[in-house]
């Protein structure tokens, strides 16, 4: 028996609630990685798209094509001097936050499919949007690479960190409180980067436009991305949020008072490790313009650059252990959130007939994303038609809801 197959049965074990579920928002990351210019400002965010338009909506081959740019790729590593990481069972911790960090950014020459390593950057579009994705709990910063590249190719500088703490090689193993910090990580993030467009010489020297700032993120990468918006954690910066898989249930519906940035959820209406309840939580919490796109047999997965299916219920032990619950009541204190609404009998919906095929679940997530992005931060008018239920109708494995709560 192989390492990997060793360390995936020792996971395996009767599971007691879909909290404990929660602990294992991105191991499809672990698996993963044993497996292989905007405009100065945006539209109103209080602009709901409709088809009433005079410029067309793209077809969906087209939209899901990769951008006119060539990507480029950088990994850097930034440390946060102002900040402590903390202390992680035998790990005694450290005065300074350390994230690895990896970037993509339009670059010059021909448009291409691979990565350019530290390309020069296509200045003739610049400044672009900045985008933070965030990695789930066990994940890596290359865990959506195909999400990631996708947007810098469409004239995006997008960066992901492995975050100190939640990351898959953690000191002291990978923990889930450690959320609550990772929002002021991304205002590091964002920090730094701003400094870099500035900075004569630096290889994104006016790469970033300081007014289109975004974030997205899977699973606990999800979290972050809300708490990163929203509420007494938010980056004021902040402009649109798209969270991919996230336990809405961990975030109080207070969060979103007084806030109308714009906001895409996403999730698969077959996820077995987060209740597709939950996902929807944080629409049915947040204020208008906001969006629900369900992927309909989608899991939870396949967000990652893997192809396989979710856990059955009830068979994924915590990898959080015994300070999981401890963990879980740190992030719901700051949230306002009541931790009991995570704990349910079930973990997930049953599989549907017509489970969808993982590269497709990538690919529509792309086309939403990228159209979402594109009108908040671009101003972009060819991208109004796609964010309607009319277009998300034409596409038989998505439902997209606009602008209402559910009345259930």
């Amino acid at each position: 028996m192989s390492k990997i197959a060793a360390a995936w049965r020792q996971l395996l074990s009767p599971l007691r609630a879909t909290l404990s579920a929660i602990a294992v928002l991105a191991l499809a990351a672990l698996l993963a990685v044993a497996c292989g210019g905007g405009q100065d400002e945006g539209p109103s965010p209080t602009a709901v798209p409709t088809l009433a338009t005079a410029v067309p909506t793209p077809a969906l081959e087209d939209l899901a094509e990769r951008g006119p740019f060539p990507v480029g790729v950088s990994t850097l590593t930034l440390v946060d001097e102002s900040r402590p990481t903390d202390a992680n069972r035998d790990y005694p911790g450290a005065d300074s936050r350390t994230l690895v960090t990896e970037v993509w950014y339009p670059a010059e020459g021909e448009p291409q499919s691979r990565e350019l390593h530290d390309a020069p950057l296509d200045r003739s579009q610049a400044p672009y949007p900045l985008i933070v994705f965030s990695h789930g709990y066990t994940g890596v910063r290359r865990q959506s690479a195909s999400y990631t590249s996708h947007l810098a190719s469409h004239g995006y500088v997008v960066i992901s960190p492995d975050y100190p703490l939640s990351n898959g090689t953690a000191p002291g193993g990978p923990r889930v409180g450690d959320v609550v910090n990772q929002p002021g990580d991304v205002s590091f993030l964002i920090d730094t980067f701003l400094n870099f467009s500035d900075e004569p010489g630096n290889l994104l020297q006016g790469a970033v436009n300081e007014t289109a700032i975004g974030l997205t993120g899977h699973s606990l990468g999800g979290l972050t991305t809300i708490l990163a918006t929203f509420g007494p954690l938010a980056d004021p910066r902040v402009k649109v949020a798209a969270p991919l898989a996230a336990p809405g249930c961990l975030v109080g519906s207070q969060t979103y008072e007084d806030s109308h940035i714009p906001l895409l959820v996403i999730g698969g209406s077959d996820d077995r490790v987060v209740t597709f309840q939950s996902i929807r939580q944080a629409y049915d919490a947040a204020s208008s313009p906001k969006y629900l796109l369900t992927l309909l047999g989608g899991n939870h997965m396949c967000f990652a650059d893997i192809n396989m299916e979710d856990p059955a219920p009830g068979t994924l032990e915590a990898i959080g252990g015994s300070t999981f619950l401890e963990d879980s009541i740190r992030v719901a204190q700051v949230t306002g959130a009541d931790v009991t609404a995570c704990s349910v009998a079930e973990n997930g919906a049953e599989p549907s007939a017509q489970p969808l095929v993982g590269d497709r679940q990538r690919e529509l997530t792309r086309v939403f994303a990228t159209a979402f992005f594109d009108h908040y931060l671009k101003a972009d008018e060819g991208a109004i038609g796609v964010l309607t239920s009319e277009f998300a109708q034409t596409i038989p494995e998505v439902e997209l809801q606009i602008g209402q709560p559910s009345s259930e």
